[in-house]
């Protein structure tokens, strides 16, 4: 556990004598990455608050920033690794080989953040199952990138670090197996001399089992090189696993309470770092009225919203959680406070008198315009902030149908949806049984807009983003049309009398 200090004190104390400290380099000539050492060692640093934000910022947008580019790009394709690269330059963490300062200060205070900002991601994603999965999940699969770059000699020193017994094989004792190692490992026989072999106990190889691409031989597994990252993804996903379930049971009994746990809260629960939806329009912005509304959620409005909106026409009504949610919603796509009252006094005076919703419902629009209480704006919800605070009971109608529906529920109102295929509402319910609930919105903006899977190229992480995207391209697409007919027109032959 590292200790936080004041925002004024910038302190860096040397890890006490009777720890573990991180090493970056053996005692050889060859450095080793500190990821390699698979995160075993907590920080023993004191920082100030300042930096704990900076450092846990940073690596939350390295994640995201790779999981985007994941989504996008193949992880084997230069595209992929010429995109990350890009988005990398403005990280203060080391992800390719490449990027390592000469300077070995410089690079040891680079791993020595890109440690703490692992840990601290650790506390701020180990609250419910899903912050743990995609955690761990997507540090996983870093890891595996960034051991992809590395030289293979690089890789083998770093596994004295590694708290596995992991035997790599001499040839006098790969050549009496070498037949077995060949069949079960699928190894080509003129490979097999430049082949390097380890040996593992066979419960650190489970997944390599599971394939059944590993030889086994009393108790042990036998696999080459290229399968060694899996070896250690997996016990670095399940040492996070372990240490995150222990970290949930202790986090109340942290002393740092009133400064440390808001921290860990908004990393996870507003891990959104894109624009910012608080109203504020362009010049020239087109300007959005209450009859435009139905019109607008046909084409451009994310599942969430259309639940809501629909809900709002049927029952001229929405409780709190959707009022606050729809409502930020459309104050984010540029609804102004006059027309929200309106939109939202016709519908609900159908049920209930003009003075009632005055003085109940009126209050909390004004609200959240900043024209009452602290008179601050309120920005639109992330899709973020959706799904993990405020979840709906059975009876409510906000949250998000991706992560809050039950299966055969989520399948009916895809299937509601004229211009989905089947095989497209499979696809989309498959992503949301994985708690891919970003991936699964983002197919279905794509599918509804007759865009090819990935082709958006982006991650769909806010409704307005949504809106804004899906708004884009029906602009394009007019465009496209008007210039097509334009050119048709000077293209037809004149009548000569």
């Amino acid at each position: 556990m590292m200790f936080i200090g004041g925002n004024n004190r910038h302190v860096r104390t040397k890890i006490a004598s009777n720890r573990q400290s991180i090493k970056n380099g053996p005692s050889s000539d060859i450095e080793i990455p500190g990821y390699l050492q698979l995160y075993q060692t907590p920080p023993g640093d004191d920082i100030s608050l300042t930096e704990f934000d900076e450092i846990a910022m940073e690596r939350l947008k390295l994640l995201k920033t790779f999981e985007n580019c994941k989504d996008n790009h193949s992880i084997h394709s230069e595209e992929f690794k010429a995109k990350l690269k890009k988005a990398c330059e403005s990280i203060k963490l080391i992800v390719f080989p490449e990027q390592k300062p000469f300077n070995t200060e410089e690079a040891d205070e680079l791993w020595r953040r890109d440690n703490i900002g692992h840990f601290i991601l650790r506390l701020a994603f180990c609250r419910t199952p899903e912050n743990q999965k995609w955690f761990t999940q997507i540090e996983g699969e870093l890891f595996r990138f960034r051991m992809r770059q590395e030289r293979e000699v690089v890789v083998d020193a770093s596994l004295s670090k590694v708290n596995i017994d992991i035997h790599r094989l001499t040839d006098e004792e790969k050549k009496p197996m070498a037949v077995d190692l060949e069949n079960a490992c699928q190894v080509y026989s003129l490979d097999m001399p430049k082949k390097v072999f380890y040996r593992v106990d066979f419960l650190d190889a489970i997944e390599l089992v599971r394939r059944g691409s590993v030889h086994l031989k009393k108790g042990f597994a036998y696999f080459p090189f290229d399968d060694l990252v899996t070896i250690l993804v997996s016990k670095m996903k399940n040492t996070m696993m372990a240490a995150m379930a222990r970290a949930f049971k202790h986090l109340a009994l942290l002393e740092e309470e009133g400064r440390l746990l808001p921290r860990l809260a908004r990393l996870s629960n507003n891990a959104y770092s894109g624009k910012d939806y608080s109203g504020e329009q362009a010049d020239g912005a087109i300007i959005i009225t209450r009859h435009m509304i139905d019109k607008l959620v046909v084409r451009s409005f994310a599942p969430c919203m259309k639940q809501m909106h629909k809900h709002l026409r049927l029952n001229h009504h929405l409780k709190y959680g959707a009022r606050r949610q729809y409502g930020l919603f459309l104050k984010g796509i540029g609804l102004s406070l006059d027309e929200a009252i309106a939109m939202m006094r016709d519908e609900f005076t159908k049920k209930i008198t003009s003075d009632k919703f005055d003085k109940e419902y009126a209050y909390n629009i004004r609200y959240m315009y900043g024209k009452e209480g602290r008179r601050v704006p309120q920005k639109a919800l992330s899709c973020a902030t959706i799904i993990l605070n405020n979840p709906p009971s059975a009876v409510d109608c906000h949250g998000c149908p991706f992560r809050h529906s039950e299966k055969q529920v989520l399948k009916q109102k895809l299937s509601s949806e004229s211009v989905l295929k089947k095989e497209q509402v499979d696809r989309i319910s498959e992503l949301a049984e994985l708690n891919q609930y970003d991936k699964a919105c983002t197919r279905f903006f794509e599918f509804t807009h007759h865009l090819e899977e990935g082709e958006l190229g982006q991650l769909i992480t806010h409704p307005n983003q949504f809106y804004e995207e899906s708004q884009k391209i029906i602009g394009e697409r007019i465009a496209a049309k008007r210039a097509q007919s334009q050119t048709e027109t000077k293209e037809e032959p004149m009548d000569i009398q």
